[in-house]
């Protein structure tokens, strides 16, 4: 029963860390986007290409929105609900899942 537990929270807290990267990730890349960040420098390319895996599922969901000059990608934005709204099913279902052991 105790090891359980141990899996449980040892796997929830590693869950919990990658969620949250992965939204400051994501949210970096809003930022970079609304701001017009130059694509061809490095640190840019490499943001926008590691995150292109998790936006690609939310592609062309909506289109995106110009204010001007700044850019709102909604497929970002769609993908930082959807990991929020899965990640919060997953918690739902370890929680059940750990209270029948």
């Amino acid at each position: 029963m105790k090891t359980l537990d141990k899996i449980y929270s040892i796997f929830s807290s590693f869950l919990l860390k990658f969620f949250l990267f992965l939204q400051a990730f994501l949210f970096l890349r809003l930022m970079l986007k609304f701001l017009g960040a130059n694509p061809e420098t490095p640190v840019v390319s490499i943001i926008y290409k590691g995150s292109d895996i998790f936006i690609s599922p939310f592609n062309l969901i909506f289109d995106d929105i110009y204010l001007g000059d700044f850019l709102i990608e909604i497929s970002t934005l769609s993908a930082m609900i959807g990991y929020a709204i899965l990640m919060f099913a997953i918690v739902k279902f370890l929680r059940l899942r750990r209270r029948e052991y």
